[in-house]
Order: C-alpha cells, then sequence, then structure tokens
C-alpha cells in the first residue's frame, strides 16, 4: 500500500494507479476484500452493499407479467420480498465477479441476459458487456428474453 501512497504523490496517470489497484487485488492485496459470502440456502450475500442475491436462476422469460409472478411466488431462503435488481446494482455485482471470479457464491451463469430495472425503461432483458476492465464499464445488450436473478436488502 506504501506504493499506491508513492504512486499517487508522484503524480502519476490514472492508468498506473488502476494497474496497481489491479494487481494487488489479483495477488490477494487487501484493496478490497472479498464480499461475497455463499448463505447455504440458495443465497449469496454481498456484504459490502447488503444485498442478498439469488444464486440460481429459472427458465428464461419473455414477458414482464410472467417475471412479475416468478418473483412473486419466489420463496428462497425464507424470504419472500425478491425483486429485480436495477442496472447499478447488477453491475456491482457484476464487477465483484470479474475481479474476484465466481468464488464462493457460484453465480449461475453470470454473463447471460437477466431482467433488470431501468430507470427510464422500466423492467427490460440486459446483457452487462465489459468494454473497459480497469474502469469497470459495461455496456448493455437489450433483448426480448432473459432470466430473472431476484435480489433483496438483507435486513439481519
Amino acid at each position: 500500500m506504501a506504493f499506491v501512497t508513492r504512486v499517487l504523490h508522484n503524480n502519476r496517470p490514472r492508468s498506473a494507479v488502476i494497474f496497481v489497484l489491479f494487481f494487488l487485488l489479483m495477488e490477494g492485496g487487501t484493496v478490497h476484500a472479498q464480499t461475497l459470502q455463499n448463505l447455504g440456502n440458495g443465497i449469496c450475500l454481498d456484504s459490502s452493499t447488503g444485498l442478498m442475491w439469488q444464486i440460481g436462476h429459472g427458465r428464461r422469460l419473455d414477458d414482464h407479467g410472467k417475471v412479475e409472478q416468478y418473483l412473486t411466488a419466489l420463496d428462497l431462503g425464507g424470504y419472500s420480498d425478491w425483486r429485480l435488481p436495477t442496472i447499478l446494482e447488477s453491475k456491482g455485482l457484476r464487477l465483484l465477479i470479474d475481479i474476484h471470479g465466481n468464488g464462493p457464491c457460484g453465480i449461475e451463469k453470470p454473463m447471460a441476459r437477466y431482467w433488470m430495472v431501468d430507470p427510464k425503461k422500466g423492467m427490460v432483458p440486459v446483457r452487462l458487456e465489459l468494454e473497459s476492465f480497469c474502469r469497470g464499464i459495461y455496456s448493455l445488450s437489450a433483448g426480448k428474453r432473459g432470466y430473472v436473478r431476484a435480489v433483496r436488502a438483507a435486513t439481519d
């Protein structure tokens, strides 16, 4: 970490700092601790955001009504208040998986198209396609069908 401080104080380019942070992450550094935790009941907890993620997924769905039915019927880990994630929440999960690997949760098909909530368009099936790893930039590839990966806020 002292090296990162020297890089920052010596006015090195931002890309050099990003590379150093990436290197530390890949080498098990303490810059960003692993935050995904498998709760053992089909749920993955992201302790940095407090979000609980469904590990598995159902069939691909092509209709808003079917997506809402799936969420209403979902009773996972004794919780029934599951919802679709926002695109921002999904990007956060995907970035953790891209940086740390699928780790203890074993999230199924992280690169597939999933239903998410877009602030302007509402419910949309979208695939997050990595554009820039160092900057964590993803483009959105919309489609007509997608899986549901439900999320809820951890209250315990």
